[in-house]
């Protein structure tokens, strides 16, 4: 009963999703986790000029995050970067891939007043949540998330309507505690989703700090537009490096040189890479005027030619080296517009 579009709608379909060809301005780096060597790309980046482009914080997991030209550093990663988190009455953990709307909820860290804003289209009051630890509400509890152990703290009523409403569903917020050193091992000692064993996290699903590169970004779109082009339908799609929620943006280099970085340097912080970023459907995820729309792209796209062992991997992680055991140095700062010094060592 097909018919002859049928079948070819079927085979493009093939073709974009498992096939992979050269890419045709230049070779496309594995991942790490694929071995190679290249003498001449290890010189060639050691003359390429990598800057830091942006940072952000992204207080609130799967909740939008906020941009700024200068943030401290601490043991956890970037000093609030999800460091709290929405559970529902039944105990469910709430993110973007069930709840949509999150992407809607908007923060801002004032660290001058020591103050957490939230805003939703939902609510027309806006939240202000006070980080000093008097805004808590009840005792400490332990919580586990992906094969990982917390210690948090929850808030008075008027906190969890506020995002009960903004939401439209039951819900209570969480902060981690900042005094507990949690384990990413799971009950039998295997290791769980969590990509750093070695130092103290928040609510992240891998590793303190994802990283993104602009160069990387541009050759995605270049990809997506050619297949708008040779599709003739659908609209043309112009991804901006925060559709992947990163908390670091650079630019410099090749598309996917950070795919090679063993470590690197940002300014004078040293950073050590775990890898590639497995991506889910969330970067599918796109708001556009108040309103979340669901698509299959930029996951399709980066499926064709990103996908090792089944993974599709897009941005890398990373771990702070941090030499002060107890929390926040004076000077640990990261700013927009630092070089980036990838595998120093």
């Amino acid at each position: 009963m097909s018919t002859f579009e049928d079948a070819k709608k079927f085979i493009d379909f093939i073709v974009s999703s498992f096939v992979s060809v050269p890419y045709q301005s230049g070779q496309v780096h594995l991942p790490r986790s694929i071995p190679y060597s290249s003498e001449g790309r290890e010189r060639r980046l050691s003359t390429t000029a990598f800057r830091l482009k942006s940072i952000t914080i992204y207080p609130i997991k799967s909740c939008a995050g906020f941009s700024v030209e200068g943030w401290p550093l601490s043991n956890t990663g970037l000093l609030h970067d999800r460091e709290w988190i929405l559970k529902s009455l039944t105990g469910e953990i709430l993110t973007q891939k069930k709840v949509p709307e999150m992407h809607l909820i908007t923060t801002f860290i004032d660290l001058s007043q020591g103050i957490l804003f939230v805003e939703s289209p939902r609510c027309k009051r806006k939240l202000r949540i006070n980080l000093k630890s008097d805004s808590y509400c009840g005792g400490k509890e332990a919580m586990d998330l992906q094969a990982q152990r917390y210690e948090v703290q929850g808030y008075h009523n008027e906190v969890n309507i506020w995002f009960s409403n903004a939401l439209a569903r039951p819900c209570t917020l969480l902060r981690c505690s900042s005094s507990q050193y949690y384990s990413c091992l799971g009950k039998r000692g295997s290791v769980g989703m969590c990509r750093d064993v070695e130092t103290r996290l928040n609510f992240v699903n891998e590793a303190q700090f994802l990283l993104i590169s602009e160069e990387s970004v541009s050759d995605l779109n270049s990809r997506l537009r050619s297949n708008v082009q040779k599709s003739s339908t659908g609209p043309q799609i112009q991804l901006n490096p925060l559709r992947f929620r990163p908390n670091l943006v650079i630019s410099g280099g090749e598309p996917y040189d950070e795919d090679g970085w063993l470590s690197l340097k940002i300014g004078n912080k040293c950073f050590t890479s775990l890898g590639g970023c497995n991506r889910c459907q969330m970067i599918n995820l796109d708001n556009q005027a108040g309103q979340v729309q669901k698509s299959t792209e930029p996951l399709a796209t980066l499926a064709s030619y990103r996908r090792i062992k089944g993974k599709i991997l897009f941005g890398i992680l990373l771990r702070y080296e941090n030499d002060n055991e107890v929390g926040q140095e004076a000077d640990s700062w990261l700013q927009v517009g630092q070089e980036v010094d990838p595998n120093f060592d």
